[in-house]
């Protein structure tokens, strides 16, 4: 008798170290792994285009201090990339509004612009169009 509890203690025993070295719930850690892989994202290249009230390009040199975006999701504002300061280079993909900062009698009408692969042009760039007002 004392053989068979014995026996049946030590089956048991084993069982339960065998469960406790496996993981509770197989799913759950291939969930994990998945979640640690890096997801590749699209960028997108944006070019700033002015126009008048009337939608003629403007041209010329006026009084703006340079443009700006900002990413809706994060809060994050960006800078242009190109010297001349109307291109911006390698946003990620999403909301951006963009805008430009004024001049002493002059500015531009912020506009918000949702960046994907449908709206980008032959060049590359996708075109957002600020529309340029002086007081």
């Amino acid at each position: 008798m004392r053989k068979t509890f014995l026996f049946s203690a030590l089956s048991l025993l084993f069982i339960g170290q065998s469960y406790a070295t496996q993981p509770l719930n197989k799913t759950s850690t291939k969930d994990l792994r998945s979640t640690t892989v890096n997801k590749v994202t699209n960028t997108f290249n944006v070019r700033i285009k002015l126009v008048d009230i009337h939608g003629a390009p403007v041209t010329g040199s006026f009084g703006l201090r340079g443009f700006w975006a900002r990413n809706e999701q994060t809060g994050v504002y960006y800078d242009p990339t190109d010297q001349e300061g109307y291109e911006f280079e390698g946003l990620a993909g999403g909301t951006y509004t963009f805008g430009a900062y004024p001049g002493n009698w002059e500015g531009a009408v912020s506009k918000t612009v949702n960046l994907n692969t449908s709206s980008t042009g032959p060049d590359g760039f996708i075109e957002v169009t600020l529309v340029y007002w002086v007081e």
